[in-house]
């Protein structure tokens, strides 16, 4: 079962990460959607925003490495992130209610891709748009399933999108952002009358800690 303060304590890290520029592509993509359907996640992330800025007005200036501009020429050769597909209007029109930073990487309606079998009731899309050791997903989930029980080797980030899934105690519905760690073992349960849609980002593998879970990963790519 999460823990709310562990939640908390999860969330503030993934915010200051954002502000502070550390975080993969796919988990700053979904940032940045948790942050266009929040506005208290807007608030706080311009108060930390104003913090950094005064702390480096105030920060004393440091010597750069003599190598400094090779490493910066280095950075620029790396393989760009990857670019947004260009947004339709048919795609705009059926995807309208999703945060922008997020359409843009969706080539077509959500309601006309391809989505796999993932577990019973369970479907997701794969998008390719994260960096190394990061998985980027949709998920689509029937009222009244599940995701088999899990626990993580890294971080997992569930932004709720369309719906409501309950976790443990918690329920989350549209805009509310769920993170776990290696701490928290759960099964997420989607509730309601209509299919919960989800953004998730994993910076390391899923551990299942049931038999659905552990023949789900012999059999099918998660």
């Amino acid at each position: 079962m999460i823990v709310q303060n562990e939640v908390s304590s999860g969330l503030d890290t993934l915010v200051a990460q954002y502000v502070g520029g550390e975080l993969g592509h796919g988990m700053s993509v979904l940032m940045a959607s948790y942050l266009t359907l929040s506005p208290e996640a807007r608030q706080d992330v311009a108060a930390l925003e104003k913090i950094n800025g005064a702390l480096l007005e105030e920060a004393e200036p440091a010597d750069m490495n003599a190598d400094a501009l090779d490493q910066l020429m280095a950075r620029l050769d790396e393989p760009e992130a990857p670019i947004a597909p260009k947004e339709t209007s048919a795609t705009s029109a059926l995807n309208d209610d999703l945060p922008a930073p997020l359409r843009a990487f969706l080539a077509k309606p959500i309601e006309q891709a391809r989505w796999r079998f993932a577990y019973p009731g369970v479907r997701h899309m794969e998008l390719p748009i994260g960096d190394a050791g990061e998985t980027v997903k949709l998920l689509k989930i029937k009222p009244g399933k599940a995701a088999p029980r899990h626990t993580h080797n890294g971080m997992e980030a569930t932004l709720v999108l369309r719906g409501v899934f309950r976790d443990g105690e918690r329920v989350y519905e549209r805009g509310e952002l769920a993170v776990a760690d290696h701490d928290v073992q759960h099964r997420p349960r989607a509730e309601g009358e209509e299919d919960c849609i989800c953004l998730a980002v994993t910076d390391g593998a899923l551990r299942f800690t049931d038999t659905l879970g552990r023949m789900a990963r012999d059999f099918f790519t998660l």
